[in-house]
């Protein structure tokens, strides 16, 4: 087993491209998962929960704008949000980057969904762009 990670060098790789943008360096234990997730300016995920787990999110370089349970922030450095489990929750990368943020999550708690969330019925499950960062629109 590894104990020491320097994630901070670790290479990201793409989290499922068809619900979100992130880059992730993600270290798996037992019980919680955490990682290094970075976005691009003007992307992130759709809202979304996870039934069982909880999360942290701590926001290391750039900023964010993020939504739980209907209450928004845009967060900045040193800023964390807690997300009880089932929350409806988001994050989109605002700053112009990189934009950084360390997560830790549970996934003990759901070990068939992992750190990947669901969607309500009727959410579209693909990744969030604000207008005018769309893939063929990207400044």
């Amino acid at each position: 087993m590894k104990y020491f990670h320097r994630i901070i060098d670790e290479e990201r790789s793409d989290l499922k491209r068809t619900r979100t943008t992130a880059h992730a360096a993600v270290v798996k234990g037992e019980r919680i998962t955490a990682g290094l997730i970075e976005k691009k300016k003007g992307s992130g995920s759709r809202p979304h929960r996870h039934p069982k787990l909880e999360q942290f999110n701590y926001v290391i370089e750039g900023s964010f704008k993020s939504m739980v349970e209907g209450e928004h922030m845009v967060m900045m450095p040193g800023d964390m949000v807690h997300i009880p489990p089932n929350s409806l929750h988001h994050m989109v990368a605002v700053g112009d980057g990189p934009n950084i943020y360390f997560m830790a999550k549970d996934s003990i708690s759901d070990p068939v969904n992992w750190i990947y969330g669901v969607y309500d019925e009727g959410m579209e499950e693909t990744p969030w762009y604000e207008p005018g960062f769309e893939p063929d629109k990207k400044k």
